[in-house]
């Protein structure tokens, strides 16, 4: 089964409908994913400069574009129980969504600069979670409305909710409303 069609089979797809599919992953996420990357010649960016970061290079966050029916989309479809990993459907071209997540990946603090593991899907939803009541910097990590949802997978952790700005709501009686964000838990179907 690909990638898509776990999407498919959770009906996340049917709730966005999205134009691209993304995901933010760690280059640790499995041993030989930048390779596998290149060989399926994905397109793909870490959202770090890595030239002067020895050792940080397997935290990473990268960027992936993901189209249905390639052959990632079927190797990830048979590694996908394992691999943790936070699913982006955007409306912007790659290129742009790369640099506007790039500002998201470094901050500073009392003169220290500390690195966001945008990659792993856990410390994504936590810090998304922690903007839930700050609608100015929450509009600014959606892209004004240029991302339109985010899946966080973490099969590890147990981990499986998709977010929503609010301004993206889509009718759904069970879906959770926090602050200025709209989550829904994600099971697979019975008999899936």
């Amino acid at each position: 089964m690909s990638a898509f069609q776990h999407l498919d089979e959770l009906a996340l797809l049917k709730r966005s409908n999205p134009p691209s599919a993304f995901v933010l992953v760690e280059a640790s996420a499995e041993r030989h994913l930048l390779a596998r990357m290149e060989f399926h010649g994905v397109t793909h960016r870490s959202l770090w400069r890595l030239e002067s970061m020895n050792g940080l290079e397997q935290h990473a966050p990268h960027l992936c574009q993901v189209e249905p029916g390639s052959d990632f989309d079927r190797w990830l479809g048979e590694h996908y129980d394992r691999l943790a990993l936070t699913w982006l459907f955007s409306r912007r071209p790659f290129a742009e969504l790369w640099q506007h997540l790039r500002r998201f990946s470094k901050f500073e603090d009392q003169g220290r600069f500390f690195f966001l593991r945008l990659g792993h899907p856990d410390a994504l939803h936590t810090y998304v979670a922690s903007l839930s009541h700050a609608p100015a910097p929450l509009a600014r990590l959606f892209a004004e409305g240029g991302i339109e949802a985010l899946y966080f997978h973490g099969p590890h952790s147990g981990l499986s909710r998709w977010v929503q700005p609010l301004f993206e709501q889509q009718d759904d009686s069970a879906a959770i409303f926090d602050g200025c964000l709209v989550w829904h838990e994600v099971t697979a179907k019975v008999g899936s």
